[in-house]
């Protein structure tokens, strides 16, 4: 048992008159309230956080005062440690040597799943349950346990809490944090003057880019470097590849990935997870690598070949030499100026018929739900324990509806979408371009994105990436083998044979 908990608990033993008499105090308060409190937890919480925006570290300052007032003797040292990839190899740096792995870090579902197979991750079943400190109870000003609203688990998602219990081991090894997707973010005004219809698939999508490099000729041409260095823009951008291969393949049932012992022999093969090496995957990366040389669309690494990394997809946008962009509802502020407010709709249809240059179906609008998620590393039972509360104050619905905007997330909590912040932001009007302010820009932008959420609950189509051992190796072979298909001049047989080869290689690196 937790020696804190054992100190709190010791009172109990002395007398159940005592207990009996705190049953009167009212329904809100635990009958059981120790002499010692969870306001005498001392613990040290080590947070590793994806946060590097002023806002966001801003808030986040905000409420880890706002924890010391409730929690006093725990210390939170929060720290910006990159983006979910940085905090990912941070990680497997140190996680052979527990003392310096974090209390908490936020994190992708699949990236738990090799962290829980060394033993180095806590299972969240026992917090969320607990009468004491778990879901729906907080401590007042004098340490007694009452009932808290703003943190109940009937509130949260269980979408969202199954996200952290698909691992090879029963019990739940992460938490929500928030839930970002995919939007597209296309320039109003261009299609406003062209009479352009908002693309719902991914057909009209491909018709529509080429009428674009028909009606700016000046833009889209292959000499083309106002904003890409060495490479040239297009009218369809692409933020993140590894998604793009994700959602093609989950909409257009291309086998990618499983994570079903169909051997039966007691654990996950690499045959039975990594699935991509296909007839299937061959034909998608064909279509993508034409559309690609057709300068149709591009993708964030391909921006400077020479350094792959140096640009975002947002740069051309914004400069107004791309005109419709598939980026992260946290990409919105990135996606709009002083002097550029795009519009924003759902994630465009695709299914297998576009392969053969069929009909696709709108049904077939499948959008990944995504991070950030929180896991916690074994730390002993106090700085465990710490390390629960701290999450748990950091997704209440107040402090959920804030941390959501400033994700550009949606919200884990229904009660948060009540929030003034978040009715406000719903409510925004269009704002004014050319002013200055990109604050009614966002405003506008994220109420366009949760209407859009709406869209993806009511129809359903959000789906989850089911993690694996081979989950993260996966994405990365993967999306690797899409920039060795993209930068090579082969067309033809010889370009099938070269992506047969590529993806080969590929799974034998997974």
């Amino acid at each position: 048992m937790n020696k804190f908990l054992k100190k709190m608990l010791m009172p109990l033993l002395i007398t159940s008159s005592f207990a009996t008499a705190l049953v009167s105090c009212g329904p809100t308060e635990n009958p059981d309230v120790p002499t010692e409190t969870l306001r005498d937890l001392e613990a040290t919480v080590t947070f590793w956080t994806n946060f590097y925006q002023e806002p966001q570290i801003e808030w986040m300052d905000q409420k880890v005062a706002e924890f010391n007032e409730i929690y006093p003797n725990i210390e939170v040292v929060w720290e910006k440690s990159g983006d979910y990839p940085d905090i990912k190899s941070a990680v497997d740096t140190v996680i052979n040597t527990p003392r310096q792995l974090p209390s908490l870090a936020v994190c992708y579902p699949d990236y738990v799943y090799s962290w829980l197979e060394q033993g180095a991750v806590v299972n969240f079943d026992d917090f969320m349950s607990n009468s004491e400190y778990g879901f729906g109870k907080t401590i007042d000003d004098e340490g007694n346990v009452i009932d808290d609203s703003s943190t109940l688990s009937s509130d949260m998602s269980s979408a969202y809490i199954s996200d952290g219990q698909q691992f090879q081991e029963e019990g739940t090894y992460s938490m929500p944090f928030a839930r970002t997707s995919e939007v597209m973010y296309y320039n109003g005004d261009v299609f406003k003057e062209k009479g352009y219809a908002v693309p719902t698939n991914w057909s009209e999508m491909i018709t529509l880019a080429r009428q674009m490099r028909a009606d700016f000729p000046e833009i889209f041409t292959a000499e083309n470097t106002a904003n890409a260095g060495e490479g040239a823009v297009a009218p369809i951008g692409y933020d993140s590849h590894d998604n793009m291969l994700i959602t093609f393949a989950r909409m257009m049932d291309v086998p990618l990935s499983g994570n079903e012992d169909t051997n039966g022999n007691g654990h996950l093969d690499k045959e039975e997870a990594v699935l991509f090496n296909n007839e299937k995957m061959v034909q998608m990366l064909e279509m993508i690598k034409g559309w690609y040389d057709e300068g149709l669309i591009t993708i964030s690494p391909t921006l400077v070949h020479s350094d792959p990394w140096e640009h975002w997809i947002n740069e051309p946008f914004t400069s107004q030499t791309s005109f419709m962009v598939l980026n992260s509802t946290t990409g919105a502020s990135w996606c709009a100026t002083d002097d550029f407010v795009p519009e924003v709709a759902a994630m465009p249809a695709i299914d297998d018929s576009i392969l053969s240059g069929g009909e696709v179906s709108a049904e077939r609008a499948d959008v990944m739900s995504q991070g950030p998620s929180v896991c916690m590393f074994n730390k002993g039972e106090d700085e465990n324990l710490a390390s629960w509360l701290l999450y748990k104050f950091l997704t209440n619905t107040e402090n959920n509806s804030e941390l959501s905007l400033l994700y550009g997330a949606a919200p884990i909590r229904e009660s948060s979408y009540k929030e003034d912040n978040i009715v406000e932001i719903m409510e925004s009007p269009a704002p004014t371009t050319g002013d200055g302010n990109t604050d009614d820009s966002t405003a506008y932008m994220t109420a366009g994105i949760y209407n859009i959420y709406g869209e993806y609950t009511s129809n359903n189509q959000a789906f989850i990436v089911t993690p694996s051992l081979f989950s993260s190796n996966i994405r990365d072979n993967l999306g690797n083998a899409l920039l060795e298909v993209l930068h090579s001049n082969l067309s033809g047989s010889e370009l099938t044979t070269f992506i047969e080869e590529t993806l080969a290689r590929a799974y034998e690196a997974c």
